[in-house]
């Protein structure tokens, strides 16, 4: 199968230049663009298997909350989320999403690619991210719970903005804070440095699976080594 083939391309055709200005225009309006139904239906059940599997070698993250993470290095060469990830059609199409002439995949062996898995009693604490935005496949919710919450642009390159984003921490700026739907299929493309978000705690027995695809504007970019540590348990051999 190609990595095309899991696409609904009817629906978001990839070299559509309309779409592509569309998309672009609410990332610079909103720093968050959701698109629903990317991945097609018929093929979610067989990427939640590959993301059941995977889940067993996971590592136990337990900083800013609890969350099962599967670095690049642990997708075998027949993952079809490692196929997607390493298709240059989705690179080159995230890449005019953002308004960007080309972007690269990170050059992180352990950070590239990630599945983030989450069981009952899990979640990830008010956070912002060390990259500019982040692509993410929402695989399968869990049965209540998992809410990925998002304040976005509370904070900028010349204002930290300290009194808003401690008010959203605190829960005094729910006016602020948006929802972001994480139907199984679902694309989204969001700007992590400048937007506060969280993942609600996690309510029953089924795992909530995402996968989080890493590209930057330049070529060689990889985490810091403390990062690597704290996510993965581990730095690269």
């Amino acid at each position: 199968m190609t990595p095309e083939a899991l696409i609904d391309t009817d629906r978001w055709p990839l070299d559509n230049t309309a779409l592509h200005e569309q998309l672009h225009s609410i990332f610079c309006a909103e720093n968050v663009v959701v698109l629903p139904g990317f991945i097609r239906h018929e093929y979610i059940d067989e990427l939640v298997r590959e993301s059941e599997e995977l889940m067993t070698v996971s590592y136990r993250s337990e900083v800013n909350g609890k969350v099962n993470v599967v670095a690049y290095d642990q997708f075998p060469a027949d993952s079809l989320l490692r196929a997607l990830y390493e298709w240059d059609g989705l690179m080159n199409f995230v890449g005019k999403v953002l308004g960007e002439a080309k972007l690269f995949r990170y050059a992180d062996e352990l950070g590239a690619l990630n599945l983030s898995s989450m069981i009952d009693g899990d979640d990830l604490g008010w956070h912002f991210d060390q990259t500019d935005f982040v692509v993410s496949v929402a695989l399968q919710p869990s049965i209540s719970g998992g809410e990925f919450k998002n304040a976005a642009r509370i904070r900028s390159a010349d204002n930290d903005n300290e009194d808003i984003v401690r008010a959203v921490r605190n829960g005094e700026r729910p006016d602020l804070v948006r929802v972001e739907p994480m139907t199984p299929g679902t694309l989204m493309v969001f700007n992590g440095r400048w937007s506060l978000h969280q993942v609600s705690p996690i309510v029953g027995d089924v795992t909530r699976h995402v996968a989080l695809l890493a590209y930057d504007t330049k070529p060689g970019t990889e985490s810091n080594q403390e990062l690597k540590f704290t996510r993965y348990g581990r730095t690269p051999a």
